[in-house]
């Protein structure tokens, strides 16, 4: 995981860089996700309940950077809502612009890194020969 600063402002604003891999674009979003849940609770065991509630999340967005953004945002506001970090994915429809997922969380006693939001900022999708890489950009 990469960090960095960008200044916005007066004062800078700290910054995660997220390197993302998936075999296809459902998968991309995936581990999007999983690494979302990885900076909020750092090196700390984390584990999903099997049993757990199973939760619905469908968005819509222009093009599918903004709905990339716009899933680990949903994420976040539901962290934020509910006290659930989620780290169980399973996206069920992606187009370009809809995205449909079932996702599980818990709640844990701490986090590691509070993030304020996922952002457009030098986001790039790549389609290559082994599936898409991504790079996102976490404000925390």
């Amino acid at each position: 995981m990469e960090t960095s600063t960008q200044a916005v402002g007066p004062h800078p604003t700290p910054e995660v860089q997220l390197p993302i891999e998936g075999a296809d674009l459902p998968e991309l979003f995936e581990e999007a996700g999983y690494a979302l849940a990885e900076v909020l609770l750092g090196q700390a065991p984390w584990d999903v309940p099997l049993d757990g509630e199973e939760e619905h999340l469908t968005l819509e967005a222009a093009d599918t950077k903004t709905l990339l953004v716009d899933w680990l945002n949903a994420l976040l506001a539901r962290w934020e809502q509910g006290g659930k970090v989620y780290a169980y994915f399973l996206v069920d429809e992606l187009t370009e612009s809809r995205l449909h997922a079932r996702i599980r969380g818990f709640r844990p006693p701490s986090l590691e890194w509070p993030v304020k939001s996922a952002t457009c900022h030098g986001l790039e999708i790549h389609e290559h020969e082994d599936g898409f890489t991504a790079t996102l950009a976490l404000t925390l």
